[in-house]
């Protein structure tokens, strides 16, 4: 019904080609919504590596790393002496021995370099999985702290400044986490 008087306006616009006017018209305007003040948004930032190295424990796992890795160049050192003392004997001998022993020497010498280069890969590998099989408590104790902490604060996210990848941050908008961490990840 409320469109009622606009029909007939338009009606009668189309008859007698001039508009009628209209005394009122039941139109109903859509109320706005209120709107909702923006929250702000509140975040934290702190480097992973300097809560990491604060950390007694990391102290503990970064010593048996380094004693690990001191084990792994000790045995190819040892390797690599074992490899050049043959080596050398090989080049002293070579010109007085049959073709046939060459070749089975040779043959020695080139395994024996290959298991070298194997063994210094592996142990590298190695190094690096004992590394990250020492730091993931650690890292695990930092989260934890992380979540704990962005909830009490009720903050959106948490951000890691570490290698530059937050090259700047309005310390007036953030809250500098560095500190707290460090105290609960003791």
């Amino acid at each position: 019904m409320r469109f009622f008087p606009l029909i007939l306006s338009f009606f009668a616009l189309t008859v007698s080609g001039q508009p009628e006017p209209i005394d009122s018209i039941d139109v109903e305007v859509p109320q706005e919504e209120p709107v909702e003040e923006s929250k702000t948004l509140a975040f934290g930032y702190f480097s992973y590596d300097e809560v990491l190295h604060s950390m007694p424990a990391y102290t503990k796992a970064k010593g048996d790393i380094e004693t690990l890795a001191k084990q792994f160049q000790s045995e190819a050192d040892r390797s690599e002496a074992e490899f050049s003392k043959r080596y050398e004997a090989f080049l002293e001998e070579q010109h007085d021995l049959a073709p046939s022993i060459l070749k089975k020497r040779q043959a020695e010498l080139q395994d024996m370099m290959e298991r070298n280069i194997a063994f210094k890969e592996e142990s590298q590998r190695l190094l690096k999985e004992a590394e990250r099989d020492a730091y993931a408590p650690l890292k695990a104790k930092i989260n934890i702290a992380l979540a704990q902490i962005g909830k009490e604060r009720n903050l959106a996210f948490i951000l890691n400044t570490d290698h530059d990848a937050i090259p700047w941050v309005d310390t007036d908008m953030g809250i500098d986490l560095n500190a707290i961490l460090k105290l609960r990840v003791r």
